[in-house]
């Protein structure tokens, strides 16, 4: 198995399938193409999204029914394509997230969600238009539900990509039964 040093988790091992590949990187960083999805620990309400191109980079990711109930991103047809994504339900949205210094705040960008299809492990992040925050508060009570094992909706989306590393759960994205977060609709990428 390859291997690959981090600053956070130190000398990871994992799985070539394993690896998310964003074909044009991040906003402001399109050389960051190669991603693992990881656990966090115990706490499956948010993962930590690794860059494989550069050991030093990385944030927490989650899933945005915990930041609002009615958040919907919508891909066009190319955008799919691009994914190589045939079904919405293998599509994913995370949250890029932020938790602050002392863990008392924690914020996620609505407006630059990722989306991943759980198929093909390729992955976009999207610059939507509209009422989106930039630091949108995540709902505490259902965070809280999550992290202590409460039943939350799309519960199911909580068992983000995770990777083969330090034998940490099994490869693969969820698809869910849940496309209300993912709508075939045009939308500007």
């Amino acid at each position: 198995m390859p291997k690959f040093k981090t600053v956070r988790f130190g000398e990871l091992e994992y799985r070539q399938e394993d690896i998310v590949v964003l074909p044009d990187g991040l906003v402001g960083m399109p050389h960051l193409r190669n991603w693992l999805i990881m656990d966090m620990g115990d706490d499956h309400a948010m993962k930590w999204f690794q860059s494989l191109d550069r050991g030093d980079f990385g944030f927490p990711v989650t899933q945005p029914f915990f930041f609002l109930d009615d958040y919907e991103v919508e891909l066009d047809r190319e955008a799919r394509s691009r994914l190589g994504n045939e079904k919405a339900e293998d599509l994913v949205v995370m949250i890029i997230t932020t938790v602050h210094p002392g863990g008392d705040k924690v914020t996620g960008n609505m407006l630059a969600p990722l989306v991943i299809d759980a198929d093909t492990h390729k992955g976009m992040q999207l610059t939507l238009d509209g009422d989106y925050n930039l630091r949108q508060e995540i709902n505490y009570f259902k965070f809280g539900l999550a992290v202590n094992g409460g039943a939350v909706e799309n519960e199911d989306r909580l068992e983000a990509c995770q990777t083969a590393a330090a034998g940490r759960g099994t490869p693969g994205l969820p698809g869910g039964n849940d496309t209300r977060q993912v709508n075939q609709e045009p939308v500007t990428v």
